[in-house]
């Protein structure tokens, strides 16, 4: 089990101690059917996402209920054309799907759905060179579009689908800027650069980028999936134009397109680390990546690229230079020559169970003997700005692979987004009979139950890391124990005694 997934479950027992938070929390829910709907709490959430992003102050966090939520508004407010409706933000917001309202814990196994597919009626099929998407020439040319956000604003949490961005012809204005309706089906940036964390983008189309285009933008993408996205022209993933966006655990699988089936970077050089690029396909050239324009460098690091055709095209000018990276046909410096499969099920990236970024997914090291497990180079790792472990400290490297599983063993990475077998923390089952704890407040939790001798309470973070630990001496009354330097998350809290008893529970943060 991984923390993403473990952070998602409606746990039976929860020791509710709220962190106040200065940021305004605004709440959507498809399926609301009473209530104000203002926003203001699950039970009065919006229906709609467009009038929350509206609503919203800049650094507000709205919590998206898991459901599909489709676009009802055109940033321009035209009304001449029914595609050009999008989801639609200019300002710096915590964008936060797949909650379950009931428990009020994201649940990345039930997303929230973002589409642009207004009949419900895509057909999509084949992967690839095969890839075929049907059934959307009614789908919205974006579906999500975003202007002059900062790495500050963050999207989390949501599948992005339906988009079909073919209109050579119409634009958008928004914001002061205009977005041509040809570029970028799953999500356009335009002087936008936000972080994008643990969102999957299939089933887009466009003439560039299917999956996403990026305009004068350095968006940060971390723990992201493009799968299965085509560009008519270049970028079935992703068009990086005058745009170098940071990516980080990050995979790009059967998407196809003219150019750059995987990515195509046009006078731009992002900095790509522990990604992956498996089975995407060009017509032309570059199927895993496309390096056009004068000044395209990309930097990579510690990636493997697998069964894309050409993995790597550089028009004469450009270059892609790093280390520690794996390809079937690039030979180029910093790359390691792979003659086999190295994943564990190529054909399969999703894995058995039908959900993203868990330890069955297919593009994760075969075995501990893969030619990508344990060649990485650790110093090449971002700092975790984001913190994604959730502990507080943005200054060391990121800790987590894609799954959430520790990301640095030893003193070595794997290559690709995923680290083979590497350690997650389990959870003993709840007997609530022997341990009690509730919430005093923010700051405090009572702890009572298995005091009749010496007892020592541990708070750990989903990734085993002890965040806080105290021992008490044998009492009959109550204790207190200090978590106000936990942040937001969800914690195992375990408890164990002199005479041999243990207990965990998990302890949620909101």
């Amino acid at each position: 089990m991984n923390y993403k997934i473990l952070k998602t479950l409606a746990v039976s027992i929860f020791m509710g101690c709220s962190i106040l938070s200065t940021q305004a929390q605004i709440y959507v829910d498809a399926a609301a059917t009473t209530g104000d709907n203002d926003g203001s709490s699950w039970a009065n959430a919006y229906t709609d996402l467009q009038p929350a992003l509206d609503a919203a102050s800049e650094n507000a966090e709205i919590r998206v209920a898991a459901g599909t939520y489709k676009p009802t508004a055109t940033p321009d407010d035209s009304t001449d054309d029914n595609r050009k409706k999008a989801f639609h933000f200019n300002k710096d917001l915590l964008l936060k799907g797949s909650y379950n309202p009931v428990t009020g814990i994201q649940d990345f196994t039930n997303r929230s759905i973002l589409s642009g597919d207004f009949d419900g009626d895509d057909v999509i099929t084949g992967s690839g060179s095969s890839l075929s998407i049907s059934g959307n020439s009614e789908n919205a040319y974006h579906v999500l579009i975003t202007v002059n956000l900062t790495t500050v604003a963050q999207i989390e949490g949501f599948l992005i689908t339906g988009g079909n961005s073919n209109d050579i012809i119409s634009s958008i204005s928004y914001s002061g800027q205009n977005f041509y309706s040809n570029n970028g089906g799953g999500m356009t940036n335009l002087n936008s650069s936000p972080s994008i964390v643990n969102t999957v983008f299939s089933g887009n189309t466009g003439a560039r980028g299917g999956g996403m285009y990026n305009l004068y933008s350095s968006p940060s993408i971390v723990n992201t999936v493009f799968r299965r996205n085509i560009a008519a022209i270049n970028g079935g993933g992703i068009y990086n134009n005058n745009s170098s966006p940071n990516m980080v655990n990050t995979l790009f699988s059967g998407n196809t397109g003219s150019r750059g089936g995987g990515m195509i970077n046009d006078s731009s050089s992002p900095s790509i680390i522990n990604n992956v690029f498996s089975g995407n396909s060009a017509a032309n050239e570059g199927g895993g990546m496309y390096n056009g324009g004068s000044s395209s460098a990309p930097t990579i690091y510690n990636s493997v690229f697998y069964g894309n055709g050409a993995d790597i095209k550089n028009e004469t000018s450009a270059t892609a230079t790093g280390g520690n990276n794996f390809s079937e046909n690039y030979a180029e410096t910093g790359f390691t020559a792979l003659t086999a499969d190295p994943f564990s099920d190529s054909a399969n990236p999703i894995g058995a169970d039908g959900v993203w970024f868990t330890t069955d997914d297919g593009l994760q090291p075969s075995s501990a003997t893969s030619p990508i497990t344990d060649e990485g180079d650790a110093t090449k790792l971002p700092l975790d700005t984001l913190d994604l472990d959730g502990d507080g400290d943005t200054t060391k490297a990121i800790p987590v692979d894609i799954t959430g599983r520790t990301r640095i063993t030893g003193t070595a990475v794997d290559a690709g987004a995923y680290e083979h077998d590497s350690a997650v923390l389990s959870v003993k089952n709840i007997d609530s009979s022997k341990l009690d704890i509730y919430s005093t407040g923010y700051k405090t939790l009572v702890i009572s139950g298995m005091l009749n001798a010496k007892t020592t309470v541990n708070v750990y973070n989903l990734l085993g890391k002890m965040i806080v630990s105290e021992t008490f001496d044998k009492f009959s009354t109550s204790n207190t124990l200090d978590v106000s330097r936990l942040r937001t998350g969800i914690y195992i809290v375990e408890m164990y005694n002199t005479n041999h008893q243990v207990q965990t529970k998990k302890l949620f943060i909101h």
